[in-house]
């Protein structure tokens, strides 16, 4: 449940970063992820995983601790992302989707798994339509031109 909270406050940031976190506070725009920043998120990613994932094989009776950790860890990760419209964030939700169907399916969570399934189906959409705003500037160029 706790999850869920953090979930709720980096949408609220979220949203107030969509429309006052662009140049001179206007809407952000959809932009790429910067390979230094890449790097700093993995980083976080893997040290967070390792944390997380130790800290449930040792207090918990989780089934895959670790594996549970990555993907809480990583859908962190791609939440942060989403709220600063970076493009890459979808790939990363997709990345996570696989695993999550996949680990799913392993509990026999079938109708989670579908779930998941979708959220996959939606993940891909929502990559294609930020790429293409990503590209709408260089069309307006050339349409002008």
């Amino acid at each position: 449940m706790g999850l869920q909270v953090v979930y709720v406050i980096i949408s609220i940031y979220g949203w107030y970063e969509w429309l006052y976190g662009g140049a001179n506070r206007t809407e952000l725009k959809v932009s790429r992820a910067r390979p230094r920043l890449g790097a700093a998120l993995l980083a976080i990613g893997v040290a967070s995983t390792f944390l997380l994932g130790t800290f449930l094989h040792s207090t918990t009776n989780a089934a895959l601790p670790f594996l549970d950790s990555a993907t809480t860890s990583t859908s962190l990760v791609a939440q942060w992302m989403m709220t600063k419209k970076l493009l890459e964030n979808w790939l990363v939700w997709v990345a996570v989707d696989v695993v999550y169907i996949g680990m799913f399916i392993y509990k026999q969570l079938y109708v989670t798994s579908a779930l998941y399934f979708i959220f996959l189906v939606l993940c891909i959409m929502g990559y294609r339509q930020w790429k293409a705003t990503l590209n709408e500037p260089a069309l307006e160029t050339a349409r002008a031109a």
